[in-house]
């Protein structure tokens, strides 16, 4: 498992705004200001943890994670905070998010839902564990401020759960999130009003955005190229039209037995159900901005017998029917 290298950067500004020295925790061969990252830098992800257990002792502050959070810049995400900052949305940046974050952490997946009204964005981890107290801080803190930097610092989630038991002292987290937050609770996430998800920034640039994706396509393509789940991916895609898409049948084509790729991949944190719905519900918003096809063309398509079956699963993946979240431009 790996991590981005450049995310050290969030890292070092937060050490240095605490006055202490970083290459007291950051080795001079992981990283230094003003050197040139490229897309394929990596760490990995023990020794990113060692590093902020470091700084954590060092600073003896249980707040780090959210005076990490306020020192993140977007070039810290590569080629993703440049195409959130180009963004149409917040929703359509958080969804970008989703797709890609493996490139910055292979560990953490980021898990997008409607609830009636907002926008939940949820961090998990693959074996379900805990996250550690100041990760979870910067990680939802993180998302605030990513968001904060499009939309405008007054921005305030409609709700924020961590697992984490509560600080002392919740003044910090407070403040910083503009709402209580939380503790105790079993999940990571952070929700977004729905009008604040879906209204159009200033700064959307289609341009950009084409070319951070085609970066980010390609980087995600190399990263992925070993995984079993990409593979598994891969047969789904060119079965789905048939129908009846059948876990035997893939490990068949992969020239394993089914248990064999049932272990693999949960080996990987994943199972054949979760990926074949990651896959649909990538793949629905493709064929959604293509008006030449039908509602029940695109639930052939998508491997369902049905258009009402297909209709009832969008519904519970975005909280509303194919038709009137195309009414809603909610794809854009």
């Amino acid at each position: 498992m790996t991590v981005y290298a450049p995310l050290i950067g969030m890292l070092w500004r937060t050490l240095e705004s605490y006055g202490f020295d970083p290459t007291q925790v950051i080795p001079d061969n992981t990283y230094r200001p003003g050197a040139e990252p490229g897309i394929g830098d990596r760490i990995s992800l023990e020794v990113y943890e060692r590093f902020l257990t470091r700084a954590s002792a060092l600073v003896a502050d249980p707040a780090i994670g959210l005076r990490a959070a306020k020192q993140l810049q977007p070039s810290h995400l590569g080629a993703l905070g440049h195409a959130w900052i180009a963004s149409y949305s917040l929703r359509t940046a958080i969804m970008r998010t989703q797709r890609f974050h493996h490139m910055l952490n292979e560990r953490l997946t980021v898990q997008v839902s409607e609830r009636p009204g907002f926008l939940q964005v949820e961090y998990l981890q693959p074996d379900s564990s805990k996250m550690r107290d100041e990760q979870a801080d910067a990680l939802l803190g993180s998302l605030l401020h990513m968001c904060r930097l499009s939309f405008g610092s007054d921005l305030a989630p409609a709700y924020v759960f961590m697992q984490r038991t509560a600080p002392s002292d919740s003044g910090a987290w407070k403040r910083f999130f503009g709402t209580e937050v939380q503790f105790g609770e079993d999940l990571d996430c952070l929700a977004l009003h729905e009008q604040d998800a879906d209204k159009p920034l200033t700064v959307f640039s289609p341009q950009l955005l084409s070319v951070h994706e085609d970066i980010m396509s390609r980087h995600l393509a190399r990263l992925e190229q070993g995984s079993l789940g990409n593979r598994v991916r891969v047969v789904m895609t060119d079965q789905l039209p048939s129908g009846g898409l059948k876990e035997g049948d893939v490990a068949e084509q992969l020239h394993m037995t089914r248990r064999t790729l049932y272990n693999k991949l949960r080996r990987e944190g994943t199972s054949f159900r979760k990926l074949l719905m990651e896959l649909r519900k990538d793949l629905v918003l493709t064929y959604l901005r293509d008006e030449s096809y039908s509602i029940t063309e695109i639930s052939f398509m998508l491997g369902y017998e049905s258009a009402g079956t297909f209709s009832r699963a969008f519904r519970s993946w975005f909280g509303a029917s194919p038709t009137e979240y195309l009414r809603l431009r909610k794809w854009r």
